[in-house]
């Protein structure tokens, strides 16, 4: 029998009157209290760029997987078993490597190689730690007699770094821990020695005559006088042209940008807040798509940046070999720092930060480390008595172009996941399952070897190809979306399975719109990005009922910058962090390939998901 998802609208908090249009930010609000919507045109001249407002909240649904879950009184008797919060796809860039695919960002099957707020990101993020942050002392989510819970950790779900570079990789650590500078600029002055003779001559010949200030400063694809091709394809603050024509003009926007600062990072009552990880694909493929080899390495720390405009690539063509193989290009400052990252690298920055149990990776299993050269990222811990969180790294490291961008699960991981889930519901506890790639996502059909394989170290501490197969294990068979559902329907003892990687809002009963089979006691909770509108995070809350049946609380949150934007301006240098993000969410609102369906339905934001209580 197929158990079928009911839905039924509770409106747990009412709107007062019409008070969040008059509020200046989501600053300590919840999206129930208040949501992010569109505003009037930025500039009435020009109103294809609109700002962004508060709106009416979004009410919470309650769901339920059968008839009857939601029973009356629950409200006065329940406790929390577990409040965390859940972070997603940073794709933290470093927009000024020349690695990156900018050029192919309009032809199919690509549409985020680029994006017009991505030098505003980290201040975005930081904002959205802010905001969770709100939260962390107690939960939004009132207990038995009044309580409410303080949070307990931060999980990301992956597609932290945007293209597995060292220095993304660093970033992100030090926007979760916070209380660290944090310096997102890239591209070192120097005499050029690792340079070719054209390209140092060039650098030099440049900064003599101004044309390159002292960093931090943006060089890229942004800033239409960096390079000599004639495109507006990309929106350049400093001289708005083409499509881009309608946008404000902040001049020296990208280099303010570059200008160090100290995040925040994750607390509750001032202390830092456990931070868990799973990996995505950007964080182990090149641009979220292909295994690292040596020459891409080359080019992402090298002095060349492959360039070409759109409109002379034929729609399908070969980005990744355009980018090995590019005959048109510019000079630009080279950065060691842009080198990739292997799985053994990865763990060790978030080992050197400042969690004891390095962010997750700490608890994966020995055993599991010996066999795979210290490859495997996955990992199980019980955050509080009675209730085991699993990661899983889904990431499909054979690396083949559009196809891997997508997820697997190769089978060493696969029998460690059938072992870990059947250990813990012998031992009755809850388990939560959370990793970056939803089930109808899992569908990268790629075996790990078809990566190179490992061979001889690098100078960077890596093999010479740092994507190759560093597990010796046969990746195959590698399990899809089916079989990772058929698995959890199998144990009612997992509750949920926490993703990212759309980019959008989704909730579903047992990962299907058809609902849960008999057996099937859990729901798929996909998470937004912080990268692309609506930049929301979420708030999770398993709480027992005391009647049979849990409730999965998920609460939606927009960063907490402001919603009022910096005037235009020839000088953007005096712009704050809360200006930068409220930029970084405006473009977002506004970027040509953003995707306003991804706030969800309203059955996708604000719920209370009922299960049965399987101890």
């Amino acid at each position: 029998m197929r158990r079928t998802a009911g839905v039924a609208v509770a409106v747990l908090a009412a709107l007062v009157g019409s008070s969040y249009a008059q509020a200046q930010s989501p600053d300590g609000n919840t999206t129930e209290q208040q949501s992010t919507v569109a505003g009037p045109p930025f500039n009435p001249a020009k109103p294809s760029f609109l700002t962004v407002q508060a709106g009416a909240g979004s009410a919470r649904i309650v769901r339920e997987l059968t008839p009857g879950q939601a029973q009356a009184g629950r409200d006065a008797r329940r406790g929390s078993l577990a409040y965390f919060a859940q972070l997603s796809d940073f794709q933290l860039a470093d927009e000024e490597s020349p690695a990156r695919l900018e050029f192919g960002d309009f032809i199919a099957p690509f549409s985020a190689a680029w994006r017009p707020q991505e030098a505003l990101n980290p201040f975005g993020i930081d904002y959205a730690i802010r905001q969770i942050n709100n939260f962390s002392a107690a939960s939004p989510h009132t207990q038995a007699g009044g309580v409410r819970a303080g949070m307990d950790f931060a999980l990301t779900t992956g597609d932290n770094a945007d293209s597995q570079q060292h220095n993304e990789t660093v970033w992100v650590r030090q926007l979760i821990e916070g209380g660290q500078q944090l310096n997102p600029n890239s591209g070192v002055k120097s005499s050029y020695s690792s340079c070719d003779p054209v390209a140092a001559l060039s650098l030099r010949l440049r900064e003599l005559l101004g044309l390159l200030p002292n960093e931090p400063v943006y060089t890229g694809v942004s800033d239409y006088s960096d390079h000599p091709f004639n495109t507006t394809q990309f929106y350049d603050p400093d001289q708005p042209a083409g499509p881009w024509a309608g946008w404000p003009l902040y001049g020296g926007l990208l280099d303010r940008a570059q200008q160090p600062f100290t995040p925040v990072g994750l607390r509750r009552d001032g202390q830092p807040l456990p931070t868990y990880l799973s990996n995505g694909n950007h964080d182990g493929l090149v641009q979220g798509n292909e295994d690292a080899i040596a020459p891409f390495e080359a080019i992402a720390t090298g002095c060349i940046k492959p360039f070409v405009p759109a409109g002379s690539l034929p729609p399908g063509a070969d980005l990744f070999n355009v980018l090995l193989n590019g005959l048109t290009g510019y000079h630009v400052r080279p950065d060691p720092a842009r080198r990739y990252v292997d799985r053994p690298q990865l763990k060790a920055i978030y080992g050197a930060g400042s969690q004891a149990d390095d962010h997750g990776f700490a608890h994966v299993d020995p055993g599991q480390n010996a066999v795979s050269r210290n490859a495997a990222s996955y990992y199980a811990w019980d955050p509080k008595p009675g209730v085991r969180f699993i990661a899983i790294d889904t990431v499909s490291e054979g690396g083949v172009v559009a196809l891997s961008a997508e997820g697997n699960i190769d089978d060493p991981q696969w029998q460690w996941l059938q072992g870990e889930i059947a250990q813990a519901e012998a031992q009755d506890k809850l388990i939560v399952v959370f990793g970056h790639h939803p089930v109808r996502s899992l569908t990268a059909q790629v075996p790990d070897e078809l990566a190179l394989p490992c061979t001889i170290a690098d100078g960077h501490g890596h093999d010479i190809n740092p994507g190759c197969d560093l597990d010796p294990r046969l990746s195959t068979p590698v399990h899809l979306g089916a079989d990772l559902t058929t698995l959890l329907n199998a144990h009612p003892n997992v509750v949920a399975y926490v993703t990212g990687h759309t980019h959008a809002n989704k909730v579903l009963a047992c990962a299907s719109e058809a609902g849960c089979p008999a057996g099937g006691n859990w729901w798929e909770v996909n998470t937004a990005a912080e990268v692309d509108w609506p930049q929301q995070s979420r708030l999770i809350e398993i709480m027992d009922n005391e009647d049979g049946t849990l409730s999965l609380f998920g609460t939606l949150l927009d960063h907490s910058a402001p919603f009022a934007l910096p005037a235009p301006t020839t000088n953007a240098s005096g712009f704050t962090a809360a200006n930068l993000a409220s930029l970084s969410r405006a473009f977002s609102f506004n970027d040509p390939q953003g995707d306003q369906g991804a706030v969800g339905l309203a059955q996708d934001r604000n719920v209370e998901l009922l299960v049965d209580d399987p101890r």
